[in-house]
């Protein structure tokens, strides 16, 4: 793919966003999501520490993510060390840049940063390419096996053909990364081998854990709200559709606008449209605070260990000092 169609599909991606943003806003006037806000027998101050315990919760799924993204580069360049705390810092503050347009930032953030401990490029692309796979793959066989019944469109998702099409993402996968890694045009790029299949099982289990936390977090917060909802299946089941929607939209700042409005549009039967806006709407603050603690965590943790590597170099540079 050409920089410019790269650069038509971000733009297209972010004209998405902004209209799904638009939508949610007035649908969020126009549905009475701001009366039922307002007749909510939770307080404002109740409310306010439930999204931060709740942000916290999210910032402690995130973990997860982080995790599997050491485990990948780990076994992808493993004639190297790889410190789990550095990079699980640089993953974490680099997740702040999905929100910048584009939606690509964090990868390059996280690219560079992590470029310092000598890791090949190959290394880090070729991990960008397994967990976004993996994060798909994940997130499709949680909206499977999940409630769909209750759920616009994918209640008449065939379940059959949707298992033949994750059958078929990942021959696809297989066959890509099999293409590349003997592709001579790469030269001295040339992609490591893949990490061994119990790995990857460990990632995706990662990557089904972190959603899981998150559709449990947007489950607490649908009780604090006190919006009925008929099973936690199905909010599992909208969460990771949604998700999954706002991801693939390549070019919506960390799928702003079109996760909620996948989301209103699958739960909307279910949940009543008010209600799924004014949920989806406060679980975005909810996100996005646990984003911002991930972010200041992963500054903090960086600033250590670059502090004790720092001392660590003085000391091995004068080995005579007892002090």
């Amino acid at each position: 793919m050409t920089v410019d169609a790269r650069r038509i599909l971000r733009t297209i991606g972010l004209l998405l966003s902004a209209a799904a943003v638009t939508w949610i806003a007035l649908r969020f006037v126009q549905s009475g999501a701001l009366d039922l806000l307002q007749q909510a027998s939770i307080s404002k101050s109740r409310l306010i520490v439930a999204l931060l315990v709740l942000a916290l919760g999210y910032a402690a799924a995130a973990v997860l993510l982080a995790f599997a993204w050491w485990r990948l580069i780990r076994a992808l360049a493993s004639d190297r060390a790889v410190p789990a705390a550095p990079t699980m810092a640089a993953y974490a503050v680099s997740q702040y840049g999905k929100y910048l347009p584009g939606n690509v930032a964090h990868y390059a953030i996280r690219h560079a940063w992590i470029r310092r401990h000598g890791i090949p490029h190959a290394s880090l692309g070729l991990a960008s390419i397994l967990e976004a796979a993996l994060l798909v793959l994940s997130a499709l066989a949680l909206t499977l096996v999940a409630d769909t019944r209750g759920l616009r469109v994918l209640s008449i998702l065939d379940p059959r053909a949707a298992i033949a099409l994750l059958v078929a993402i990942l021959t696809g996968l297989g066959i890509a990364l099999h293409a590349l890694r003997h592709a001579r045009f790469l030269g001295r790029y040339r992609l490591p081998s893949l990490p061994p299949l119990q790995l990857l099982l460990l990632c995706l289990v990662c990557y089904c854990g972190f959603f899981v936390l998150a559709a449990g977090c947007l489950g607490a917060l649908a009780h604090a709200l006190a919006i009925p909802v008929d099973s936690f299946a199905l909010l599992l089941a909208a969460s990771a559709a949604s998700w999954l929607a706002g991801f693939i939209v390549i070019g919506a700042p960390g799928g702003l606008g079109v996760r909620e409005a996948a989301f209103v549009a699958l739960t909307g039967a279910a949940l009543g449209e008010s209600r799924a806006l004014l949920l989806i709407g406060l679980f975005r603050v909810v996100t996005f605070l646990g984003d911002t603690l991930s972010f200041a965590a992963g500054a903090l943790l960086a600033r250590a260990t670059d502090g004790a590597a720092a001392s660590a170099a003085v000391s091995s540079s004068n080995p005579g000092d007892s002090s």
